[in-house]
C-alpha cells in the first residue's frame, strides 16, 4: 500500500511539474519547435549518444574483469541498451539494472547479488564522475554567470566527488565511515550508506580498475555533454559549450532527486530553470529536453529489439518436451 502511494505521488510530482512548465512553453510553440528541428543535429546527437554507450559497455566490462567475469563487448553492449529499454518502461530506473545483472549472471556468472553490486559500483563512480565535471565548471569559472549559490553547490560537488572517490579506493576510509554511519540516526541513510561501502569493498584489490573505471566515466559524462551541447544547434541556438558543462551535472544531480517517475518532469523543470537565464528561450530548453528523452527512448527501442531477439533464442535453445505418442499411451 505504502509503495502505491509513492507510486501515485510520483506520476502526480511528474504531472504537476509537466504542467507547469508547459505553461511556460505552450505545446502550440514547443510543437513549431520540433517541426522545425535541423535533423542533422539530431542525428549528430544521436550518434555521439550511442559512442557514450560504448563507453558505458566498456566501464561495465572492466568492472566485470575485475571480478573474474569475462562478457565480449558485444553482448554487453547489447545489455547496456536493454538496461535503457527498460528504464524507460518501468517506472523506476533501477529496474534496467536488474535486466543488466541478470543477463550478466548468464553470461559470466556469480550470483544476481554480486552482478547488481557491480552495476552499483559503476552508476556510483558514473555519478562521481558528473559532480567532477560541475565542480571543475565552477574552478574554471564557467558559472560565473549563475546564481552564486549555484557555483557554491558546483565547489560543494567536487569536494562530494573528490571524497568519494578516496573512500572507494582506501579501505581505511570505507571502515572509518562504516563506523560514522552507525551513530547516523536515520535509518535510510545507515542502510543506503551501508550498501555504498558494502559495494566497494567487493573492489578493494581492484583499485585500478575503479580509477580507470572513473577516468572512463569522465569521457561518458562529457560526451552526454557535447550530446545536449549538440541538440541545441537543431532548434537554432548556440549557448557557448560552457554553459552546458556547468548545466548537465547540475540538471543530472537534480533527477538523483528521489520524486517523478523515471525524472520526466524534473528533468524539464531543471533544464528551463538553468538554460533560460542563459539565454535560451523556455520553448528551447524544453525541446532540448525532450528531444533528448526521445533519444533515449530511440536507443531503448533498439535494447528492447535485443531483449526479444535473446529471448527468442533463449526458447529456441530449450530441449522440447516429447508427447506421448498413442502407442506409449496405450502400453
Amino acid at each position: 500500500m505504502k509503495e502505491t502511494l509513492i507510486r501515485v505521488a510520483r506520476i502526480v510530482v511528474s504531472a504537476g511539474l509537466l504542467f507547469l512548465v508547459l505553461r511556460k512553453a505552450p505545446l502550440s510553440d514547443l510543437w513549431t519547435q520540433i517541426q522545425q528541428a535541423d535533423v542533422v543535429w539530431l542525428l549528430a546527437a544521436f550518434g555521439v549518444n550511442s559512442l557514450g554507450n560504448v563507453f558505458g559497455a566498456w566501464r561495465w566490462q572492466l568492472l566485470l574483469r575485475s571480478q573474474s567475469r569475462i562478457i565480449s563487448m558485444p553482448y554487453l553492449y547489447g545489455s547496456y541498451l536493454v538496461g535503457l529499454f527498460f528504464n524507460n518502461v518501468l517506472p523506476s530506473s533501477i529496474g534496467g539494472d536488474v535486466f543488466r545483472a541478470t543477463g550478466a549472471r548468464k553470461k559470466g556468472g556469480g550470483t544476481l547479488t554480486e552482478n547488481l553490486t557491480v552495476v552499483l559500483v559503476e552508476r556510483m563512480i558514473g555519478l562521481l564522475a558528473t559532480l567532477t565535471l560541475g565542480g571543475l565548471a565552477a574552478l574554471t569559472g564557467a558559472a560565473k554567470g549563475l546564481d552564486p549559490r549555484i557555483t557554491w553547490a558546483l565547489y560543494l560537488a567536487l569536494f562530494v566527488s573528490a571524497a568519494g572517490l578516496y573512500v572507494a579506493l582506501s579501505s581505511s576510509m570505507r571502515a572509518l565511515a562504516a563506523r560514522f554511519l552507525a551513530h547516523i540516526p536515520i535509518d535510510f541513510v545507515q542502510r543506503t550508506g551501508g550498501k555504498m561501502i558494502a559495494a566497494f569493498e567487493l573492489f578493494s584489490r581492484a583499485r585500478g580498475t575503479l580509477l580507470a573505471n572513473y577516468v572512463l566515466s569522465l569521457g561518458f559524462q562529457f560526451l552526454l555533454i557535447v550530446h545536449f551541447y549538440l541538440i541545441q544547434f537543431a532548434f537554432g541556438n548556440s549557448l557557448p559549450f560552457s554553459t552546458f558543462v556547468v548545466v548537465v551535472p547540475l540538471v543530472f544531480f537534480v533527477m538523483l532527486l528521489p520524486i517523478g517517475i523515471n525524472g520526466l518532469g524534473v528533468r524539464e523543470t531543471a533544464f528551463v530553470f538553468f538554460l533560460t537565464p542563459a539565454g535560451m528561450s523556455e520553448t528551447s530548453a524544453l525541446a532540448l529536453s525532450l528531444t533528448s528523452y526521445g533519444i533515449a527512448v530511440g536507443q531503448g527501442v533498439l535494447g528492447g529489439a535485443v531483449h526479444l531477439y535473446r529471448e527468442s533464442r533463449e526458447r529456441a535453445a530449450r530441449p522440447k518436451i516429447q508427447e506421448p505418442t498413442d502407442a506409449s499411451a496405450e502400453a
